[in-house]
């Protein structure tokens, strides 16, 4: 991207000489090499000089040339798995299990072992896993297996294309634990607080479980904490004012307050909500809420049944902050389309890096426009966007009337950019089919304007 400045040790990516890595140098030097000895070899003039100018440009091209921020070589891989991918898959016995890789996301990147989801259909093991979850993730656990009920076929399932729904029936049995998901950013206004209440708002309407494989469905329990203790925005974007967390941390009522007793249901959606303080918490007022705290609101909140725990934090890196990131399960990072947001983004993922969060790290572009590119920046920290959300003042206005965009029966690009957002937290929710792209599979080739 112009005009950033990449932190060094970000991506193993460290300029040598001539702007090259040692990885793009050595293929210079193959290259030139190899044009070295075809010269030298008993060939005809013209077939000698050409094959030697070919392997020049083929070692200057792999040096140098980076479509989308990423090498001829990546391009090369990743064109050989999407066309043989499918193929070489080998064929399982009944009762084995099928692992489905998912290849929306870079083949590189490490996720952590989610919860995944399978298929019980008389008492076999058959499973069909649907998360991006690495197939050597190792052997799966009861207790972190997400099992769906025979109901469902899981022939259907496996073919169905990205982004289809499940049916109005997609009701997993949910026997894994609770999952926390932070929204986080260092950047102020890059819309981490709406992500995070749209998201909530979704799953808590839309999202649907079952106890046992024989079991009716019912709606998954979220709750939604605002953790931002400087400009806690929730309140305003759900039109709820009370109780907030700063009445749990003032109750002298009872020795130790429970903080179940500080949520508030909200109506539309179902949807559990600790609000954040109603006061800026900062200076000698930040001692108010410090881990102990947090760490008892979260620990009783999982003991409370809930299957996903969405956080909305502040934008810094302090103690608290720090705290809710390592206790996360998942980490999705916003990214705005300007040369501020993405210096921001580059830091911010180098800082958790060092924290050794980087397993837990996804990417999410907001506010994006037409034209705009973020496949560079995706290139240089080797990750990818689990969504793409839309400019939309659909969001302004559904901040303005404290009802959010979830609630809406209408759809919309920004309410499907959403619903994706949501599914790749859990995979049975129900979203609209994506349309056909109708973009050149070589398209990467053109120049596009990027962000900044």
């Amino acid at each position: 991207m112009r005009g950033v400045r990449i932190p060094q040790d970000l991506n193993g990516e460290d300029q040598f000489v001539l702007g090259l890595s040692v990885s793009r140098l050595a293929a210079l030097l193959l290259g030139l090499l190899a044009a070295y000895t075809i010269l030298h070899l008993s060939l005809p003039a013209p077939v000698q000089l050409s094959a030697a100018a070919l392997a020049a440009l083929a070692g200057a091209a792999t040096a140098w040339i980076r479509p989308e921020g990423r090498s001829l070589i990546h391009w090369l891989l990743a064109a050989i798995e999407f066309k043989f991918g499918d193929q070489i898959q080998p064929a399982s016995a009944p009762g084995q299990q099928v692992v489905v890789r998912d290849t929306q996301f870079d083949h590189r990147q490490v996720t952590p072992r989610l919860p995944r989801l399978s298929v019980v259909a008389d008492g076999s093991t058959t499973a069909a896993n649907v998360t991006s979850a690495p197939p050597e993730s190792g052997a799966v656990s009861d207790s972190d297996v997400i099992e769906l009920p025979d109901s469902i076929d899981a022939a259907s399932l496996d073919l169905k294309p990205q982004g289809e729904s499940l049916g109005p029936e997609s009701a997993p049995v949910y026997l894994g634990g609770p999952q926390i998901i932070t929204f986080f950013s260092t950047k102020g206004g890059t819309g981490r607080t709406t992500l995070a209440t749209e998201v909530a708002a979704l799953l808590a309407l839309k999202g649907r479980y079952r106890e046992s494989p024989s079991g009716p469905p019912k709606p998954l329990r979220v709750a939604l904490i605002d953790f931002d203790l400087a400009s806690a925005n929730v309140s305003a974007r759900l039109g709820i004012a009370q109780p907030t967390m700063l009445d749990y941390l003032c109750d002298l009522s009872v020795p130790n307050p429970d903080p179940r007793d500080f949520i508030v249901r909200h109506q539309a959606t179902k949807l559990d909500v600790l609000l954040g303080p109603s006061k800026c918490l900062a200076g000698d007022r930040a001692d108010l809420l410090g881990i102990p705290q947090a760490a008892h609101i979260l620990s009783t909140l999982k003991a409370a049944a809930y299957q996903f725990l969405i956080l909305d934090t502040s934008a810094s890196l302090r103690d608290l902050e720090t705290y809710l990131l390592e206790a996360a399960t998942r980490i999705y990072c916003v990214v705005t389309p300007t040369a501020g947001s993405v210096q921001s983004l580059y830091r911010g993922v180098e800082a958790l890096r060092r924290l050794g969060l980087g397993t837990k790290l996804q990417y999410v572009a907001n506010k994006m426009r037409d034209g705009i590119n973020l496949a560079e920046p995706m290139g240089d920290l080797n990750g990818s966007l689990a969504a793409r959300i839309p400019y939309d003042t659909a969001f302004d206005s559904a901040e303005n009337a404290h009802a959010p965009i979830a609630t809406r029966s209408a759809g919309g690009a920004s309410f499907d950019a959403l619903c994706h957002l949501a599914a790749s937290i859990y995979p049975a929710l129900q979203v609209p089919a994506r349309p056909h792209s109708t973009v050149s599979p070589f398209g990467w080739f053109a120049k596009r304007r990027r962000a900044g």
